[in-house]
């Protein structure tokens, strides 16, 4: 047995109204007859105990991406190059460290900008 609900008008000033389909009026009356509640309370719990998918849709500025990829292909190319030259037992050298030091400041740069671009969106 439903129990009698107690209503406040004084606490409780806005209205909502939802469309459903068939299926969806269904479920909801089959739920809300298994809850034994009154519908408002049933929609109030639903609220307060119900889980969100939430999608993010990025919004980005395609100029600047495109750049930050450009860069992040130079910055691999020079890495892979320094690579080679070591792994063919060559000796790392005063030029190759600061090779390495500038693509190390490069990704670093990169890096935060893509945080930056991060926290705009």
């Amino acid at each position: 047995m439903k129990k009698k609900a107690i209503y406040h008008p004084e606490y409780r000033t806005h209205v909502i109204t939802v469309r459903m389909n068939e299926d969806e009026w269904q479920m909801f009356q089959q739920r809300l007859q298994d809850s034994e509640m009154m519908q408002s309370d049933f929609v109030r719990q639903a609220i307060a105990t119900a889980k969100v998918d939430v999608h993010i849709h990025p919004v980005y500025d395609s100029e600047v991406l495109d750049q930050i990829a450009a860069e992040l292909g130079k910055i691999g190319s020079n890495m892979n190059q320094i690579a080679r030259h070591l792994n063919q037992g060559n000796p790392m050298t005063a030029r190759l460290s600061k090779n390495l030091n500038h693509c190390f400041a490069d990704l670093t740069m990169l890096k935060t900008k893509i945080e930056e671009m991060a926290g705009e969106m």
